[in-house]
């Protein structure tokens, strides 16, 4: 059965089954973008040198950032 477009209802669903999706694939790609630019901030904060921070994946940040922070709560400790 056609719609008021031409189109029958299963290419109307079709089509809009593909907006969400492309819809749902931009906003991924934006929250991975945002994370990435989260994670090189988080990167570059650490003592170590850019050559070396700019080349780490984001579990190797992660992992360096958390013994960073257990590095300096030791320190505090006995400072």
């Amino acid at each position: 059965k056609a719609n008021a477009n031409g189109a029958t209802d299963r290419e109307s669903r079709e089509v809009s089954s593909e907006r969400r999706k492309e819809k749902s694939r931009d906003a991924a790609r934006c929250r991975r973008g945002k994370e990435s630019e989260v994670f090189y901030e988080l990167s570059k904060q650490l003592p170590i040198p850019h050559s070396t921070s700019s080349n780490l994946d984001k579990a190797s940040v992660m992992r360096l950032t958390i013994s960073y922070l257990r590095m300096q709560k030791l320190k505090d400790a006995y400072s």
